[in-house]
């Protein structure tokens, strides 16, 4: 659903700064599946642009919540982790049929189509999130879990209650992943602030640096390694080697721009196979199409993590 530009105008023209604003089209960003982010580009107002973000109703990280994203971009606009500038919210479902949230629109492209993006500054960034002081910054208000493994079963519960809707809930498959993770969650990690996707497309760059970033919809106070063993698991279904999760390329450089080595990694591996793996059933639901990636490529991998398990 893209707003109507008859629908968001009047709206934006009672926020102070934008009294004068003339919206001369709103157009949806390619790619993603979280909230629906929209340009919208602007004539009498000081900016030539700016973001729009409306909550989704249905989709494969369901359920959305718009409001709780933007509170968090504007608390982390405190910290050392760049985010765009909150202008505004809607909590209401007027009058675009939805909540959404205003912000500033950042004109640089994500990791995936920036000439020159820097892993080692990707990498940096991600570590950077993960040492932010969450409790001084003030983001109890996302919901604090009793320890960093009620934190990943709490990650679990919340995939498990899209299964039904996805139709997957009597996959064989995934019904047996879900009871060997809750059974070998592990106990030894730490709780801090998880964007909760941190793939390319959130990142975006200006020459080789990271300048923003984007999409806070899934963050969490969680272990860190879940965050990781996205990226690590994306990656083997882009065709990158299987071998041992803590000595996966992105594992390794995290640990470098840590300052630690991180270890374990086999569970967060799996755990996300399995999430991709309920996603691909979510994915075929919602855009009747099959995902970028293979069931039985994603089935393969999953087989393989989970007889890594304890």
């Amino acid at each position: 659903m893209v707003p109507l530009r008859e629908q968001f105008e009047p709206w934006l023209n009672r926020l102070s700064a934008f009294q004068h604003a003339r919206v001369l089209s709103i157009e949806p960003v390619d790619g993603g599946a979280s909230n629906i982010t929209c340009k919208v580009q602007l004539l009498g107002a000081e900016v030539p642009a700016i973001c729009l973000r409306v909550q989704r109703q249905r989709g494969i990280f369901e359920p959305y919540d718009v409001i709780r994203e933007g509170r968090v971009i504007s608390t982390l606009a405190r910290s050392k982790v760049p985010v765009p500038a909150m202008i505004a919210s809607e909590p209401a479902n007027q009058p675009l049929g939805a909540p959404f949230i205003v912000m500033e629109w950042v004109d640089a492209p994500h990791m995936g189509n920036a000439p020159a993006p820097s892993f080692a500054a990707f990498t940096r960034m991600v570590a950077n999130i993960h040492s932010l002081d969450w409790q001084a910054l003030g983001l109890q208000f996302m919901g604090v879990p009793a320890s960093p493994r009620e934190g990943i079963l709490g990650e679990l519960s919340a995939i498990e209650a899209r299964m039904p809707a996805f139709g997957c809930s009597g996959d064989p498959l995934l019904t047996r992943a879900l009871a060997r993770l809750r059974e070998s969650t592990p106990d030894d990690g730490r709780l801090a602030l998880c964007q909760g996707d941190i793939n390319i497309f959130n990142y975006l760059f200006l020459g080789d640096e990271v300048v923003s970033v984007v999409d806070w919809e899934q963050a969490r106070i969680s272990d860190p390694r879940s965050d990781v063993g996205q990226l690590v698991s994306l990656s083997h279904l882009k065709g990158a080697p299987y071998g041992p999760a803590d000595a996966q390329p992105f594992a390794q450089a995290y640990g470098v721009a840590a300052g630690k080595s991180v270890t374990g990694m086999a569970f967060f591996r799996a755990r996300w196979l399995f999430e991709l793996g309920v996603i691909y059933y979510g994915w075929k639901r919602f855009n009747d199409s099959d995902p970028w990636y293979s069931w039985d490529h994603l089935a393969s991998l999953l087989e393989l993590s989970l007889d890594e398990l304890p």
